[in-house]
């Protein structure tokens, strides 16, 4: 108010966003992911190693829900119904922990937890 000698800060304004499910916020340990695999199951001479993907989106969160999408990692083995399998440690030294989706897994989701 004029005339009272108070005075009006301006700063930042909190961030009004939705949170977002796939970034850590804390309170638990981060996933490091060791490996991942699509198609496996198929009996093909291709390289399945999709480890990179996972990591890029995944890696340091502590909860991560990952979309397969054969679009996006490949498709080694067509007309063979894929699997996928991945394997990822909570940084906080407990054992290795694992997350799959059975054939046909392109479209489905795989859970990555390290939440406390």
């Amino acid at each position: 108010m004029p005339g009272t000698g108070g005075s009006i800060q301006i700063g930042p304004q909190p961030d009004q966003r939705a949170p977002d499910p796939n970034r850590s916020y804390g309170g638990g340990s981060t996933i490091r992911i060791l490996g991942a695999a699509y198609g496996g199951n198929c009996r093909t001479p291709f390289n399945t190693n999709v480890t990179d993907d996972l990591a890029r989106n995944c890696q340091g969160r502590d909860y991560c829900v990952y979309r397969i999408d054969a679009r996006q990692i490949g498709d080694t083995s067509p007309g063979c119904a894929k699997d996928y399998q991945a394997r990822y440690v909570c940084r906080d030294g407990e054992g290795e922990r694992h997350a799959a989706a059975g054939a046909e897994a392109s479209g489905q989701s795989v859970v990555l937890d390290c939440r406390r």
